[in-house]
Formats: structure tokens, sequence, C-alpha cells
């Protein structure tokens, strides 16, 4: 199943594995969090997010600036 997530005025698609639609505030939540951590080297990726799949409890997080990957836990 695919989707998008409007987050800081991005349109991001979101395909689903192995889980579905109800992650979604989990993964607006984690991304929040996420943003929130200055600390954290990428949150400068996660202004250039590409995709995100979310499998199980994790989401994943693609960008094709950095060709990196940021695995994100949900729970």
């Amino acid at each position: 199943m695919k989707t998008e997530i409007l987050f800081h005025d991005h349109k991001i698609p979101v395909r689903f594995i192995s889980s579905d639609q109800k992650a979604i505030p989990s993964l607006i939540q984690a991304l929040e969090h996420r943003c929130t951590q200055p600390e954290e080297p990428s949150l400068a990726l996660l202004n250039r997010i590409d995709l995100i799949e979310v499998v199980g409890n994790n989401a994943i997080l693609y960008t094709s600036i950095e060709e990196e990957s940021i695995l994100l836990p949900l729970s």
C-alpha cells in the first residue's frame, strides 16, 4: 500500500510493507521527535526525504541527494 504524508510542507510518499496506515500517527510523531533533537547528525537529511517505507514498527527514510537511508523506530 502506498500513500503520501505532508511533513513540514513537503509531500512525502510512504510505502507500507508488513504494516498498514495505522502507523501514520506514530510515523509523524517519530519524525517530529527526530527534528527536535539538534544533536542528531541526520537532522539535515530529514529535510530531503524522498520516500519512506514502513516495515513493521520501523520506518526507513530514503534520500536521493545523500544516497543514504535512516532507520527510524516507530515505538
